[in-house]
């Protein structure tokens, strides 16, 4: 288990506020570990801001649920898509093209899109169902760059894909866990961040420790579901300390953390 002391010591925000400037720090610091939980912790240590927690934590997750995605430069996972706007865009579906499997059609929210090196995308649906994770510059990949009112800092941009050649599909057996793997790699991220923030480094290591055991050992059975509860509500209470006044956008962009604890405390097995 990393040594989050140690951790504090070594590391501290020095983004302030630019998604390239993260990235090239993450890239330069982070990733010297490939063990995820401390990838997590460091990533939260260098944030200056909540869309860099955000990242830093899904970019384990990622990896995590994905295990083949390089581990050099941002990635994103792109599932959402809007088939009722105006104009409505096509999901991404795979086909044929010149004897080769293709996928086309747009996803709507990509995280990270002006910085990403590497795009995992969703292809169909139900049993159909595949996964394929694609570089940055592959022909027929188009990223359209924007910026929402929540992480304001991050990108969330629009990918276009058309007729993209697909690679190898990625191994899916553990997708059905990325959105509570997610959350708690979010939640390491902020607790390691939060011993920045004023908040006792003693008390963001016994939280660190307690989201990392669960990580390790997802999916929960009743007695798991019962830390995790627990561990939420430790987590919200750790957030409800910070000072508004100590970091940028603290207002609007605490829904971060705070999202997430309704549907865990709903949780049921």
């Amino acid at each position: 288990m990393p040594d989050y002391a140690k951790l504090l010591e070594r590391h501290r925000p020095t983004a302030q506020g630019d998604e390239a400037g993260y990235a090239a720090v993450w890239q330069e610091q982070a990733l010297v570990t490939a063990d995820l939980v401390e990838l997590a912790i460091v990533g939260g240590l260098l944030a200056d801001r909540m869309a860099w927690v955000f990242v830093a934590g899904y970019q384990s997750a990622l990896r995590h649920t994905f295990p083949s995605i390089p581990m050099d430069g941002l990635a994103a996972f792109a599932v959402s898509e809007d088939r009722k706007g105006n104009p409505p865009l096509a999901g991404v579906q795979s086909h044929e093209h010149e004897g080769k499997l293709c996928v086309s059609g747009y996803k709507t929210w990509v995280a990270c899109s002006t910085t990403l090196a590497h795009l995992v995308i969703k292809a169909n649906r139900g049993a159909a169902a595949q996964y394929f994770c694609l570089p940055r510059q592959t022909p027929g990949l188009t990223l359209q760059d924007k910026h929402g009112t929540f992480l304001p800092e991050m990108s969330q941009g629009i990918a276009k894909l058309d007729r993209v050649a697909t690679p190898a599909a990625l191994d899916q057996s553990a997708v059905a866990s990325f959105g509570l793997r997610e959350t708690l790699y979010i939640y390491l991220a902020f607790c390691a961040w939060a011993g920045i923030q004023g908040a006792a480094p003693e008390q963001c290591h016994g939280l660190i420790l307690r989201l990392a055991a669960l990580i390790r050992r997802l999916p929960v059975d009743a007695q798991e579901l019962a830390e995790l509860k627990a561990v939420d509500a430790d987590v919200q209470a750790l957030r409800e300390s910070i000072s508004p006044r100590s970091v940028a956008g603290w207002q609007a962009d605490q829904r971060l953390i705070a999202m997430y604890s309704p549907g865990i405390q709903k949780r049921q097995l």
